[in-house]
């Protein structure tokens, strides 16, 4: 599978599971999650994937989208809005020491510890792991 980098790819919820809740009365409403790895911060600038800096679990991205009309916050979170964060990657390729997020191997926390999501757009089709 295609590893991530700073050029483009998302993660998603595999489907629209990131429940929030809306004004005016708080209620629970399912929501798409999306992060794209172009936001990510604690990337690493020394091992570049087609020139663009490359990502491993260690890397975050800040905001995640898609569940914006959600503003009382996630049911579980009680946030919307935040940080995607990876838990897993690729089992047999280490960036600065912590594993490569890969495309379909990567499981992520979306909204901060709302839902789980998965890299499942390539940022790059060049170099795999897997």
């Amino acid at each position: 599978m295609t590893m991530a980098c700073m050029m483009g790819g998302e993660v998603m919820t595999p489907g629209p599971i990131d429940v929030c809740k809306m004004p005016p009365r708080g209620t629970p409403n399912p929501f798409m999650n999306i992060g794209t790895w172009l936001m990510c911060v604690d990337f690493v600038p020394t091992v570049l994937i087609n020139s663009s800096p490359s990502c491993n679990t260690g890397t975050i991205i800040p905001e995640s989208n898609g569940d914006q009309a959600g503003t009382m916050g996630g049911v579980i979170s009680g946030t919307f809005m935040l940080l995607v964060t990876p838990l897993t990657g690729a089992f047999n390729v280490l960036i600065d020491g912590l594993p490569a997020n890969n495309l379909g191997m990567t499981v992520t926390l979306s909204n901060d510890t709302n839902t789980m999501g998965i890299y499942s757009v390539p940022s790059q089709t060049d170099v795999i792991a897997l």
